[in-house]
């Protein structure tokens, strides 16, 4: 068995890379989607491009066939670099490609029935709906490529590609458009190809690094293997859809139930993006996590999933937990940056947030099932979540508008982890909690509470500063001093250690 030292310190360290890609990319994300795009595009022109975002990770995902987790579960037993890893990644792309364009054939031809599903007095979507297409494309190719990528351990590029570069590129855009008042039309088109163009430049990282081997020509999968993986894609295919699609589904809905839905959209998509910094530190770990669950289930190293899985637990706990307490104390400064309207978004904001700490409270306990062969259980539980958070959906936007979504997500997430954690434990004897999770939660709670008695400061930027610094003091330093997550200290201390060295007299 490898030294779990090793292997937690090999995934800190890509993770620690990747955090810091990612949270530069949310920095420029919050510029982007919480003070220039609200403030220089209408509600509607706003929301209609987070809705064909979100239009674009469902269809891209069906388009697929869940092909993404396929590659990833299936690389360690097929790698060969010789042979092009016996035609994997080949017949992936085409089976890729082939899904793209029916998946484009479908929305070229229903454009006008979108169009009159999402109407609003501007009709928008019917003038510019059709950039959906390019948007989808480039999305399915994404999200082979990212596959690849992760198989062959470059886990840092698909992040620098879409965390970082994708939000640079737009905020370059809407600063052209402030400058010279781009007509919307061009704006939008501008606004897929920053998509498409990142698409490009994880494709041109794997062929630099010679890693993009198709080998169609020595396509050798055992009659056996190919079986397997086509019953493994057409299981785990519900779960990926539903991975991807949930928080897409909910903007979906709300712009076609409710009244000027496109604005409605434009409020909740900033709550979404604001509650998605609570899931930085676990995508980070999640990346370079999934191939050595592979692996470790093909070596039968229970030991070692075990362990992984308890500790990302533990990390991804404290990590969520530190951000979502920094929200929680900004939020109303946060707001006031916002159009007023965008006030509307407080209530989804913190039960999103919420919702997102209960589905990180598991660890990588998604990615434990779906590599391991009872891999059904995933899809079962992932078309079981989106089922029941669309059925949901439906009746909560109708009682509470858009609020109701959020409601929704948080209802659907907390049973299907439930589900997912006493699924493991039963099946395979893991479990995630320990005495850590309790010290957590009760610090989490203390923490949250002094916050509420806090004054807040008149200007907005010093207020989040402040308030920011000061869940920093209350939470960090019982954190490290409890040891409620060793492997975030030991990262912090080789960064600074980096920093001192680069630096004299640091």
């Amino acid at each position: 068995m490898r030294d779990f030292r090793t292997v937690m310190g090999k995934l800190a360290r890509q993770a620690t890379w990747i955090s810091l890609l990612t949270m530069v990319g949310m920095g420029l994300g919050f510029v982007n989607m919480a003070l220039l795009f609200p403030r220089f595009l209408t509600a509607d022109e706003f929301g209609l491009a987070r809705l064909l975002v979100s239009i674009t990770a469902i269809v891209a995902q069906l388009a697929s066939f869940g092909a993404e987790n396929t590659v990833l579960r299936y690389f360690p037993y097929v790698r060969d670099d010789a042979r092009g890893h016996r035609g994997l990644f080949g017949v992936v792309l085409l089976i890729g490609t082939l899904g793209s364009f029916v998946a484009l054939l479908v929305l070229g031809l229903f454009n006008a029935h979108l169009g009159h599903w999402f109407q609003n007095d501007s009709d928008l979507y019917g003038e510019h709906g059709m950039v959906v297409l390019p948007l989808v494309l480039s999305e399915v190719y994404y999200l082979l490529l990212r596959s690849f990528s992760r198989s062959v351990h470059r886990s840092i590029a698909p992040v620098f590609a879409r965390e970082f570069l994708l939000r640079a590129l737009q905020t370059a855009l809407i600063g052209a458009h402030i400058l010279w008042h781009l007509p919307f039309g061009l704006f939008i088109d501008i606004y897929a190809a920053t998509f498409v163009v990142t698409t490009g430049v994880l494709a041109f990282d794997l062929w630099r690094a010679d890693a993009l081997k198709l080998g169609l020509r020595s396509i050798r999968l055992p009659r056996r293997l190919r079986r397997s993986m086509i019953r493994y894609g057409a299981f785990t295919f519900g779960s990926g859809l539903a991975s991807m699609a949930v928080g897409s589904i909910d903007q979906v809905m709300i712009g076609a139930m409710l009244h000027d839905g496109l604005s409605y959209v434009a409020y909740y998509s900033v709550a979404v993006f604001l509650a998605s910094l609570v899931t930085v530190p676990a995508r980070a770990l999640m990346l370079p996590t999934v191939p050595i669950l592979a692996e470790a289930w093909r070596n039968r190293d229970h030991d070692e999933i075990s362990s992984i899985y308890r500790r990302t637990a533990s990390i991804q706990l404290v990590a969520c937990s530190f951000i979502l307490l920094c929200i929680w104390a900004c939020i109303h400064p946060l707001f006031s940056l916002l159009k007023p309207e965008y006030a509307l978004g407080k209530p989804a904001l913190l039960i999103l947030g919420i919702a997102q700490m209960v589905a990180l409270s598991q660890g990588v306990g998604g990615s434990i099932v779906s590599t391991s062969r009872n891999y059904w259980f995933d899809a079962v539980s992932g078309a079981f979540l989106l089922i029941l958070n669309v059925t949901l959906d439906y009746f909560f936007i109708l009682w509470w508008g858009f609020v109701g979504a959020a409601w929704s997500s948080l209802v659907s997430v907390s049973i299907v982890v439930l589900f997912r954690v006493f699924f493991l434990y039963r099946r395979y004897g893991l479990w995630p909690y320990d005495g850590r999770t309790v010290l957590t939660l009760l610090l989490f709670a203390g923490v949250g509470i002094a916050l509420w008695y806090v004054p807040h400061v008149q200007i907005a930027a010093v207020d989040i500063l402040l308030r920011a610094g000061l869940v920093s003091l209350l939470f960090l330093p019982l954190v490290h001093w409890l040891k409620l997550a060793p492997e975030l200290g030991d990262q912090v201390f080789k960064l600074l250690r980096r920093f001192r060295q680069i630096i004299p007299g640091a």
